[in-house]
């Protein structure tokens, strides 16, 4: 039984000559690290997956005993984007590459004796679970998730030196078997508390892209179809997407027309400012598609763009409309739901049509047919919570 830590700070000035040498060195041994890191096997505690002497790859040590049992055990901490509570997971492990059987005592009984001890690692592994479950995700959670980590440690030490020493180190079959029933107890009374990920009703999403308008009716004659900037903020609860979206756009005037005494001449550089809010429903989703029709209102405000020409001081026209359209998603990447992640999230290519009728002047009223493309990201995350889940292992007939 063991567990290794390697740590390794060195502080060295070197010369140009130094330095070209410690490279070649580099590179030259980088490739035994990269093997060295290739041959590191490890096998995770199973209750229906038990110890084999196949397991056990390491090299027999002289004046070691007949058998040697590495293991890790630790614990994983995952952010969460819901109240702070972080997704925690304890795990134990074995190192087969290490560990070793010598020859003579690849027997059943030895086998159960190791088995034993990756069982008892298992139960401080929960144990330490259950600890680092209650703290509370603050700033000192680092520093008492250490003490737990040692504390559980320390513990399951002792627990390991107990048991080598009244089973004689696996050759008293008695005190073998009395183990094996208590450690299987253990485990049963220890609840293994499974991370149960819950999808949240809410979902986040930005988009940002390029727009084109192309207008319509009346308006097609007096403006020149508008390109621009778009932002999308979209807030989904279950099925109901809320579509916030400010957009900016550049035109020119294509022929003079005149609103609340204001003459916008032909040829005059003008920005626009649209802002769109819509309410939609997700009609399909798939892992590669999302279609989401929507209905809302729009604020458009077109404006000078040189607003120091005393000549159009004061202009503005404001257009206030009904808006509908569809938003379609392509979703990228693998997208398939996955029960065991914190987040479905997902990166998308977003098009995007939709029609505002324009309700001022005469001359310039009709609509604007309004095509948006970009790219967006979306995530809806999860809430977690712990289900406890026991093990009852069987043991037919005589346990050796």
């Amino acid at each position: 039984m063991s567990k290794l830590y390697v740590h390794l700070h060195v502080s060295v000035t070197f010369s140009p000559t130094m330095a070209m040498r410690f490279l070649l060195t580099v590179l030259l041994i980088c490739p035994l690290f990269v093997q060295a890191q290739e041959r590191i096997d490890t096998l995770h505690w199973s209750a229906t997956r038990r110890l084999k002497l196949s397991d056990f790859h390491g090299d027999p040590q002289p004046g070691q005993g007949i058998s040697e049992f590495y293991y890790q055990l630790g614990y994983d901490v995952q952010p969460t984007l819901i109240r702070n509570r972080p997704i925690i997971d304890a795990y134990c492990l074995m190192f087969r590459n290490l560990s070793w059987v010598v020859e003579s005592a690849r027997t059943e009984q030895t086998l159960q004796y190791n088995q034993i001890l990756f069982d008892l690692v298992e139960v401080h592994a929960r144990r330490m679970k259950t600890k680092l479950i209650e703290l509370k995700a603050d700033r000192h959670f680092k520093d008492l998730a250490k003490q737990i980590e040692y504390r559980t440690n320390a513990e399951l030490t002792a627990q390991v030196n107990q048991f080598r020493a009244e089973t004689n180190g696996g050759n008293s079959f008695q005190a073998l078997e009395r183990w094996q029933q208590k450690v299987a107890q253990m485990l049963y009374d220890t609840p293994d508390m499974v991370t149960t990920y819950h999808q949240s009703d809410v979902g986040l999403g930005v988009f940002l892209g390029g727009s084109a308008m192309q207008p319509t009716g009346g308006i097609s004659r007096t403006l020149n179809p508008p390109t621009g900037l778009v932002y999308s903020f979209d807030v989904v609860f279950r099925q109901y997407v809320l579509l916030l979206q400010p957009s900016l756009y550049s035109a020119t005037i294509r022929d003079a027309f005149s609103q609340n005494d204001q003459t916008w001449n032909g040829g005059m550089k003008v920005s626009a400012i649209l802002f769109e809010a819509g309410l939609g429903t997700i009609v399909h989703e798939s892992p590669r598609h999302r279609v989401i029709p929507y209905v809302g209102y729009s604020l458009l405000n077109m404006l000078p763009r040189d607003r120091r020409d005393e000549r159009y001081k004061g202009y503005s026209l404001v257009n206030h409309a009904p808006v509908a359209g569809v938003v379609w998603d392509f979703k990228l990447g693998s997208n398939d739901r996955n029960p065991n992640r914190a987040s479905d999230a997902f990166w998308f290519i977003r098009a995007k049509l939709s029609y505002t009728p324009v309700l001022t002047a005469k001359s310039f009223s009709g609509g604007l047919l309004n095509l948006q493309l970009g790219l967006g990201g979306f995530s809806r995350p999860r809430r977690i919570s712990y289900e406890p889940e026991r093990t009852t292992l069987t043991f037919p007939g005589r346990m050796l």
